[in-house]
């Protein structure tokens, strides 16, 4: 069992390195599996999910967009609408996501919410046109979640919307992309709650434009004053003030090397999310 339980945790750490490499691909979309995650979290708790269940749903969160290793640069980085074969390139990341998991014994019932979650209530989703009887509960939750992040974060071509606005468009997809009965319990959480983790990477850690080229900066996770760009490799000093508010200031012109740019999992930063340990027997107990 011991060494069950070291394969296991190994085997997790690869998979959480492989997710890591894909959202640094993406200088836009820094934070975004943990914030998935944790709406994800934060509302499977709503909907008194047990233990077991609750730490699926949540490292499926983390790991739903793992397909996307297999999507051109040039695709998933376009600054533009995408022509109808960049949409199905697109698309294509929720099958591969699945087929990647599915190797894994330990993830096998993960792969099935990388698969599901851009299937709809109405049966209009991808990449199998699920009707609503046919999509598990993990795959809608992250489905909405996944849906939540994207409207209220920056993208090259516009700003986030306001949360309220975006709460108003999701109850407008009720019984058509989404659940209703998810999109009512999801409806109550106190939208502090969900302020705290828009525009995060994690915990008390605000993404910040970079001055110079636009895309986010990720805050360290400890006591640094300082951070890079991945982008531009500018480097800037991390300012706060007495009520909190934090702002980038240029470093002079100092810039960062190559192994700044390398994508390095935080598995402290990751506990967070879900205890990674025994995970053996927490994610071979079934499908969310």
């Amino acid at each position: 069992m011991m060494m069950e339980s070291k394969v296991a945790d190994a085997s997790l750490q690869h998979l959480l390195y492989m997710a890591q490499i894909v959202e640094a691909r993406d200088p836009y979309t820094a934070g975004h599996l943990w914030r998935v995650a944790q709406f994800s979290k934060r509302l499977g708790q709503s909907l008194g999910m047990n233990s077991t269940d609750l730490f699926q749903l949540t490292l499926g969160a983390y790991l739903h967009d793992l397909g996307k290793i297999t999507v051109p640069d040039q695709v998933l980085n376009k600054k533009g609408r995408l022509e109808s074969s960049e949409i199905l390139q697109m698309q294509a990341h929720s099958l591969a996501g699945y087929r990647m998991l599915a190797r894994y014994e330990l993830s096998q019932p993960i792969a099935i919410l990388a698969r599901d979650h851009h299937e709809h209530w109405d049966g209009c989703g991808y990449p199998q046109q699920l009707d609503s009887t046919r999509i598990i509960l993990g795959a809608r939750i992250i489905g909405l979640c996944d849906t939540l992040d994207a409207m209220t974060s920056n993208r090259p071509y516009r700003d986030g919307m306001p949360l309220k606005e975006a709460l108003e468009l999701i109850w407008s997809a009720r019984n058509i992309q989404f659940d209703p009965t998810i999109v009512d319990e999801f409806l109550r959480i106190d939208q502090e709650q969900l302020l705290h983790i828009i525009g995060h990477s994690d915990l008390n850690r605000p993404l910040l434009s970079c001055p110079y080229c636009g895309p986010v900066v990720e805050m360290p996770p400890d006591d640094q004053l300082a951070t890079f760009c991945r982008v531009c490799t500018g480097k800037f000093h991390i300012r706060r003030d007495k009520i909190g508010r934090v702002w980038l200031e240029d470093f002079d012109t100092v810039h960062g090397g190559p192994e700044k740019m390398i994508a390095e999992p935080d598995m402290t930063h990751l506990s967070t999310l879900f205890a990674l340990d025994p995970i053996s027997q927490s994610i071979n107990s079934g499908t969310t």
